[in-house]
């Protein structure tokens, strides 16, 4: 068995299929595919399992050794060594049809200087012109050699038979168990990954003022009161008139709301600076919301907020003063540290807002008083409800027994809802309701 924690990165210069293996071996995380240079740009990561081992896969954003490179390409290059640095073992791939270029060569020579056990990979086995460069790969010096094909899953099971046999020996379980998983999402540039590495503790996130630099849904765990709590950070979601022509764009608008889909509690950032929630947010938070979501709106940049943007926000957002009063607003700032700490605490008090327990009796009482005081009416004849029980939790589901169904639209839904909020703390959590018509031999 292979030590506890083994890594396995897949490194190569860009457009050699690092993300097209990436997605072949991983079972639940996605990386970006396109024709594009620079796709990937944090590494991202998945737990494989195969013939009862497990290993961390990693895919790296790829390194560019040119000089005078830009700051993000920078970034990207220190990011991927620093993973290299840590790994147990590394896939080295290249193009097959390609063959061995310049760039491969000063890669080569690289990872020969970090000692690392390493499998050359060539990919494209499919493709005739790749046995016509066999010769080339062979000459950059490595010892274990395989042809594979990613794209058509070619060579795969031999794959994981030589990462097994070349993984250092001693005990692994990395089955990470979480309790609950948190996305962040918002707008590019309102400190989303900022606060992803104040969250993590660590450099997990590329931070640049310039929008799109995270592009792919990224996660880390972060234990806080003795749970371990899953952590993503995802790709700005941009206006659809923003995005029409742009391929990468529309997968990071993909893969946030796929995030979102997959997560428990929603972060929804914005720039406190900003006197008024964008369309777009609006939208995040009521589709988290209507997907059944937990969610906290936090307003970073609070160094930058005076009174005036203060009292211009309480102007602008009383229009949707409806949707707000439902979730947990924190302003915080990334930059100063102001309320950093109270996050995870909020983040914990919602959750178990979001696993709530209400009795079939309190239920009933509450609802039956409700509807005593303030009669609801269809057609002149009077709404009934003869009991009520929650059947869910994360979000709560109540399940309501009435005379007519069809009589219980949203607004009547929503009058229930608010007597459950007014009676319990519910704050950034929904509430979701099952209406059926009650048979008296029912119990």
């Amino acid at each position: 068995m292979m030590k506890q924690g083994s890594k396995v990165v897949i490194i190569g210069r860009t457009n050699v299929g690092k993300s097209t293996l990436f997605n072949r071996l991983s079972v639940s995380v996605r990386s970006m595919v396109l024709d594009y240079e620079g796709v990937t740009r944090d590494f991202i990561s998945d737990q494989v399992e195969w013939k009862d081992a497990k290993f961390e896969l990693i895919d790296t954003g790829g390194i560019d050794f040119k000089k005078g490179l830009d700051f993000l390409t920078e970034a990207i290059r220190e990011r991927a060594i620093s993973v290299l640095k840590e790994s147990d073992l590394i896939l080295f791939l290249c193009d097959g049809v390609v063959g061995v270029t310049a760039e491969d060569t000063l890669l080569a020579r690289f990872v020969h200087k970090l000692e690392k056990p390493t499998l050359l990979v060539i990919n494209k086995s499919d493709s005739k012109r790749t046995a016509e460069h066999l010769d080339e790969f062979h000459r950059l010096g490595f010892k274990h050699v395989l042809e594979i094909s990613a794209q058509h899953g070619l060579g795969i099971a031999e794959l994981l038979d030589e990462v097994i046999d070349l993984l250092p020996e001693a005990n692994i379980d990395l089955t990470v168990v979480h309790e609950y998983k948190v996305v962040l999402v918002g707008k590019p540039n309102v400190g989303k990954s900022s606060l992803m590495n104040i969250l993590v503790n660590k450099d997990r996130s590329l931070v640049a003022d310039i929008p799109g630099t995270t592009r792919e849904a990224i996660s880390d765990s972060v234990l806080f009161y003795k749970e371990t709590i899953k952590v993503t950070d995802t790709a700005g979601v941009r206006r659809k008139s923003a995005i029409e022509e742009d391929d990468i764009e529309q997968l990071m608008v993909k893969s946030s709301l796929s995030a979102v889909r997959d997560a428990d509690i929603v972060l929804l950032l914005i720039d406190g600076h900003e006197a008024l929630l964008a369309q777009q947010e609006l939208k995040l938070l009521s589709y988290a919301l209507d997907e059944g979501k937990a969610v906290i709106l936090i307003r970073n940049k609070h160094d930058l907020i005076d009174d005036g943007i203060q009292e211009d926000w309480k102007f602008a957002t009383s229009s949707y003063e409806y949707l707000l009063k439902k979730v947990e607003v924190l302003t915080i700032s990334c930059h100063t540290g102001h309320n950093i700490g109270k996050i995870m605490p909020l983040v914990k008090e919602v959750w178990d807002r979001f696993n709530m327990h209400f009795s079939t009796t309190d239920l009933t009482v509450l609802f039956k008083e409700g509807l005593d005081r303030t009669p609801l009416y269809h057609s002149q004849q009077r709404l009934k409800l003869f009991s009520a029980k929650q059947i869910g939790v994360r979000p709560p589901l109540i399940r309501m027994n009435v005379n007519e169904p069809a009589w219980f639209g949203d607004s009547q839904r929503s009058f229930f809802e608010n007597l459950l909020r007014k009676q319990y703390n519910l704050k950034g959590v929904p509430v979701l309701f099952a209406v059926r018509k009650m048979h008296f031999n029912n119990k």
